[in-house]
Parts: C-alpha cells; structure tokens; sequence
C-alpha cells in the first residue's frame, strides 16, 4: 500500500506540474500532505517529515535568493554587455559555435562536481548570447545538462562518491574505470552540441544586430537601464566575479554565503546610497523569490516520501515487478530505465535507497555488484538537470530565464535519455558493464 500511495504521489506532482494549472509550490504543499495523511501519518510524524526535508532543501534557496540577484545586479552595471556583443558579432550566423561553447562552458565550469555552481556560471553568460541570436534557451540547458552528466562521473562529484560509499570500492578507481566511458561521453556531448546548432540554424537562428538580449517584462526602460550602468567599474565587477566563482569552487565556504559577500560588495561599490541598493534589492525580489519558494516546498515531497518508508517500498517494488527470466540482465534494465526512475526517486533516494536493493536482488541472479553500480550510475547521470523536484532543475529554468518546466522536460529529457543509453551501450563496449 505505501508504495502504491508513493507512485500515485509523484505522478500526481508530474501530471498537475505538467498540466501547468497549479503553481509548483501549491503542487508540493498539498499532494505530499495528503499522501502523508493516506499512509496514516499524524500531525507529529507530519511535522517531523517536513521539518527533515525542508533543512535539506534551505540551503539551496538561499543560495538562488543570492545568486540570481547578484547576476541581475552585474546584468544591471552592463558586465556582460561587451562580452555579449563580442561573442554574438565573432559568431555570426554560425550558432553550432554558440552551442558547443555552452558545452565546453558547462564541462569547465563542472570540474568541481557542483551542479549549481556550474548553472550559474554558464547560464548568465550564455542566456543573453542566446538571445541576440535568436536560439531558444531551451537548447542551452540540452547542452548543459549533457555536459554536466558526463563530468559527473568526476571521483569528486557527488553520484561517484556515493557509489563508492554503498560499494566500499575506492572512488579513485571506480573513476579509473569509468574513464573510456567519460571520454567517449564527452565526445558524444560535444556533436550534440553541434547537432543542436544546427537545429537552431535551420530554424532561423543567426546573428541580428536590433535583436534584445530581454524579453517580455525582462526589458526595463532604457533611459533608466543606462542610468544604471557603470562601464568604468567593469574591470572591478568581471574581477569580483572571477572571485566569487573561485570561492564557489576552490573554497569550503557554503556557497550562497560566497553570493551573500559579493552581492554585498557589488551594491556597495556600484550603487553607493541606501536609495539604490534597496532599489535594486527591490527590483529583482521577484526572480529572486519565485523558485526559491518551490525549492522550499520541494524538501516537503522529501520529507514525506522518506519519512513515511514510501521510498522503501517503492524501490522493492520496481524491483519485484521484473520477471525472474530477466534477472541476469536485470544491470542493464536498471541501466536503461535510470533516467526516468531517477527522475522519480531524486539523487539520495535513487543511490541510498534503489542501488543497494537493487544490487542485493541481482546478485541473487549473478549480477555482479559493480556492474549494478556502473550501470545505474552511468545511467542515473543524464537525468540531474530533469528530475521535476530537484533543486537544480529550478535554479536551471529560473537562470534560463524563466521558461516552464514542461517545455524543459519535453525537450531535454528525451535527448538527454538517448545521451545515457548511449553511455550505458559504451560501457559494455569497453568492458566496464559485463553483459
């Protein structure tokens, strides 16, 4: 019954997300309160759930509060003006150069395995690229998601570290071992890119001189917009940006405190006078606010999901359902449907509840316990930027500028599904999943 409650909760959340006639943070609040009730949870075991999932989510929204309102207020002093215009003019029509570079963007930026990190840094100076040439944001976060789950698999990347941690295997040499795998994923990432440009060229994408780098209501009056640029501190604010960045990743400082210090610099330094720091605080509140909010009551789905057992139940189930004839290949189904069941679980549920029962069954049938962990890993990857209640997903589609969900899901994750069959098809290749 618990599991039966626990499908039934998230594919409610994906069909009323989906349908768009509910904001997600309505979606997250209520649908999980009402499975928690059906699982015959009480008021205190209510409370215990949500206070446990929302300390895990706080952090994260504090982080988007930061960092979005940071980006507007360099975005504000025209930081990325000359950049933009530099990048759209040398690109001209050729927007297969605009995608790829997002690729290798996103491939540098995530060398230090933080997945928000890598969004923050790659989608404020893309997004207004891909706006002067008329590509859909979209298509940045395709190539954003495909580059950020091949670099996943780094040994200090969060998936790899909790695959050594269930299998007691040496994080050093579980990379070792997935490195053909990597190398191949990052060439196969890189012709997506270019695969992409080419779809976007073929649509009409190229470089037009009146093109906006805003849209819609993004577009603040332009004599006011110039009267807040200040291109004589842009040396200062691409420095203090090249320093918050390297806090982000070479630092063990939390990382919406390294936002918190440099947006307090930037207002100080750009925006002198009580008046205006509060006006630009006040400008940007509302994209500041909007996904946080969701990122809040996503840790109440958690929360609920963990709480009441629900995941438990669920992952013995998945397992359960899969004919004993197909047991000896049962790594390479797990494999194959990792993008999706992932997309289900979320990252901890998937790797510390669904991998060890799902490596306790198929050694039962001989499947060897690493060839269960490559699989699901490998697989697993392609499916961090289009879990509908991650964190990351928002703060993606908040930084793309605020496109929905459903049009990111319908576009992304059918590649980025192809993208980790692919993966898991060079895996057996090289000998790192035995078939």
């Amino acid at each position: 019954m618990l599991a039966l409650i626990g499908f039934a909760m998230i594919g409610v959340i994906i069909f009323l997300l989906l349908q768009e006639k509910l904001h997600p943070a309505v979606v997250f609040i209520i649908v999980p309160v009402v499975a928690a009730l059906l699982a015959g949870a009480g008021m205190a075991d209510l409370a215990k759930y949500v206070k446990f999932g929302v300390e895990k989510t706080t952090s994260v929204a504090v982080l988007f509060i930061f960092s979005i309102t940071y980006f507007c207020v360099m975005n504000d002093t025209g930081m990325f003006d000359k950049m933009v215009d530099a990048l759209t003019r040398k690109a001209g029509n050729n927007v297969v150069l605009v995608t790829v570079a997002t690729t290798v963007i996103a491939m540098i930026g995530h060398l230090d395995g933080a997945l928000a990190s890598t969004i923050l840094i790659t989608c404020p100076a893309m997004l207004p690229v891909y706006r002067r040439l008329n590509m859909r944001p979209v298509v940045m976060l395709a190539c954003l998601g495909a580059a950020m789950s091949v670099m996943n698999l780094v040994p200090w990347g969060g998936p790899t570290a909790r695959i050594a941690a269930i299998t007691g295997m040496d994080v050093q040499e579980l990379w070792v071992n997935m490195l053909p795998v990597q190398v191949s994923g990052i060439v196969i990432a890189l012709l997506f890119a270019a695969y992409l440009g080419m779809v976007e060229r073929r649509r009409g994408a190229g470089y037009r001189p009146d093109a906006e780098i805003c849209v819609g209501d993004d577009c603040p009056d332009p004599t006011a917009a110039a009267a807040l640029k200040r291109p004589k501190l842009m040396p200062f604010n691409v420095a203090l940006t090249l320093g918050v960045i390297g806090l982000l990743c070479f630092s063990k400082l939390p990382a919406y405190f390294d936002f918190m210090l440099g947006l307090a610099i930037a207002l100080m330094v750009n925006y002198p006078s009580v008046k205006e720091q509060t006006a630009r605080i006040k400008a940007h509140a509302a994209e500041a606010l909007s996904v946080p909010a969701v990122l809040l009551t996503t840790g109440i789905f958690l929360g609920v999901l963990t709480g009441t057992k629900m995941l438990d139940a669920m992952s013995a189930t998945l397992i359960s359902v899969i004919p004993d004839v197909f047991g000896p290949l049962l790594h390479l189904i797990m494999g194959v449907l990792a993008v999706p069941v992932g997309m289900m679980l979320g990252t901890d549920s998937y790797f510390f509840g669904l991998v060890p029962l799902a490596i306790q069954v198929g050694q039962q049938f001989g499947v060897n316990p690493l060839d269960m962990s490559y699989a699901m890993l490998i697989g697993k990857n392609y499916g961090v930027l289009v879990t509908p209640h991650a964190a990351t997903t928002y703060l993606a589609i908040g930084m793309a500028g605020g496109i929905s969900l459903k049009e990111h899901l319908s576009f992304c994750m059918p590649w980025l599904w192809a993208l980790s069959l692919s993966s898991l098809a060079l895996a057996v290749a090289f000998g790192v999943v035995h078939v």
